[in-house]
């Protein structure tokens, strides 16, 4: 699915390479099990795909050094991937991080 030498920016770090990028995912398949992504809204054109995903799942693992919460959490993410030859060359991702956390209850919610 990824070019071998894919370039992904995931909310606004810096570049990573595919291996970087198994890493994020690794991290949050420790943390959230259960995690499970949906499609909401998915266009194509120009050579780029634009996906707006749901994201949902439930601390029940370390995060990041962030022990198992029991909370569930859901946010979106808006990713937009550049395909060349049928693989994804280049990918950027923008996710509600903040509002994760505050589900959690790592961060408080606003007025909390």
């Amino acid at each position: 699915m990824f070019a071998e030498d894919a370039v992904i920016h995931f909310n606004g770090s810096g570049p990573l390479n595919f291996e970087g990028y198994k890493q994020v995912g690794y991290a949050f398949l420790a943390g959230f099990p259960d995690i499970k992504a949906t499609i909401l809204d998915q266009f194509e054109g120009n050579g780029k795909v634009a996906s707006r995903v749901r994201w949902s799942g439930t601390h029940t693992g370390e995060f990041n050094g962030i022990p198992a919460t029991g909370r569930p959490f859901q946010n979106e993410d808006i990713t937009i991937d550049h395909v060349v030859d049928g693989q994804i060359k280049e990918r950027w991702t923008i996710g509600d991080l903040l509002s994760m956390m505050q589900q959690l209850g790592i961060i408080p919610a606003p007025g909390a």
